[in-house]
């Protein structure tokens, strides 16, 4: 548990600090099964570090009660969802996309993800129905800080939800009230709720953009036009990422004390995620060519803003998701080989997505970029 603790951890978030509330709730343990998963993660990321498989069999052990328990939790629609059963569905979630291997048999994340979205949905509405006490509502903030970051890039990266599923649990939260500052940076996002809520629509524009290019009747049309209703609320959505994006924003208010520069770090992640969403739109709603004015300014600025991140933290770490999106539109060589160089880093840290998105960079520029 200490090595969970003084190790991944910080590696698992994006502003580590002993004011935050992850560390009290990894400190506490929610339930058994949580410290479970959390015995788990760490086990995994060790594993990784000294370049080892996981120990599958002891990773069994840990998790025989836990999913029977969850199976019985989700087996009763009327009974009302605990922030135990909703920990553990975002746990399992985050465990496979940090270590596919770790239980042994291949599950998609995807599937683990589309779960908790519904208890995260489940969760909400029960909250609104019921009396709770104040520190559900913060455990629940909590855990919907750390699904919103799941899921929303889950989405983006490829993930394939229920038609609006993601705004649903969305609306949920923002009808509860459990948001006080739209430009307040998560501390465990690493980016405002303003942010995470129009990426949500990015996320559900550029799937449906997706499913209307590849269900065309044209058999492989060179290119794409979106339809005239793709581009106002495309058009609209960037609007209202610029705006967020130069709204000035502050730091979560769990962080109690920051230095100046970690402040920095947490406002140039914060706009890196929004310069991310803009690719996307320009990209995958406007079927803008990467060569595109619009789409190399957001991909330099992405790059601007990862040159001032120190190599080797987690700041570096909870940049995966801009600089892989920066290094798929990428076309100098200098901004590949910053990208490249950032991977190779974060490599080093035990995170196995990044040695996945790293292949997958390598790959692309191997297809593309020469």
């Amino acid at each position: 548990m200490n090595l969970l603790y003084f190790f991944s951890c910080p590696m698992t978030i994006p502003n580590p600090t002993l004011s935050a509330p992850f560390y009290h709730k990894w400190q506490s343990g929610m339930t058994i099964s949580s410290a479970c998963f959390w015995h788990i993660q760490a086990t995994a990321h060790r594993a990784r570090l000294l370049g080892q498989k996981e120990p599958q069999m002891r990773i069994a052990l840990w998790v025989q009660d836990i999913f029977p328990a969850l199976r019985q939790a989700l087996s009763d629609r009327e009974q009302i969802i605990s922030n135990t059963s909703l920990a553990t569905a975002i746990m399992l979630a985050s465990l496979e996309i940090i270590s596919p291997t770790a239980f042994g048999y291949d599950i998609p994340w995807q599937r683990h993800l589309s779960l908790a979205r519904d208890l995260m949905w489940r969760r909400l509405a029960d909250l609104r129905r019921t009396a709770h006490r104040v520190e559900e509502d913060r455990v629940c903030a909590f855990l919907w800080s750390w699904f919103a970051y799941l899921d929303i890039l889950g989405c983006l990266s490829g993930g394939t939800p229920d038609e609006d599923s993601s705004r649903f649990w969305l609306l949920e939260y923002m009808m509860h009230g459990a948001s006080d500052d739209r430009y307040e940076i998560d501390c465990i996002m690493g980016f405002t709720t303003s942010c995470v809520q129009i990426l949500a629509q990015i996320a559900d524009l550029a799937r449906r953009c997706d499913e209307q290019r590849l269900t065309s009747s044209t058999p492989s049309p060179p290119i794409w036009t979106p339809g005239t209703a793709f581009v106002q609320r495309a058009k609209l959505l960037e609007q209202e990422l610029l705006y967020s994006m130069n709204e000035p924003s502050l730091p979560c208010k769990h962080i109690q004390s920051v230095g100046a520069g970690d402040r920095q770090a947490m406002v140039l992640m914060n706009e890196a995620f929004h310069w991310a969403g803009l690719i996307h739109l320009h990209r995958r709603v406007l079927s803008k060519p990467s060569g595109h004015a619009d789409v190399q300014e957001a991909v330099r600025s992405i790059i601007v803003c990862l040159e001032s991140i120190q190599p080797g933290g987690s700041a570096e770490t909870g940049f995966l998701f801009p600089m892989f999106t920066a290094g798929c539109n990428a076309l100098h060589e200098d901004q590949r080989s910053k990208i490249l160089e950032r991977f190779k880093s974060v490599e080093t840290n035990g995170m196995t997505q990044a040695r996945v998105l790293l292949h997958i960079l390598l790959s692309f520029q191997a297809d593309v970029w020469v």
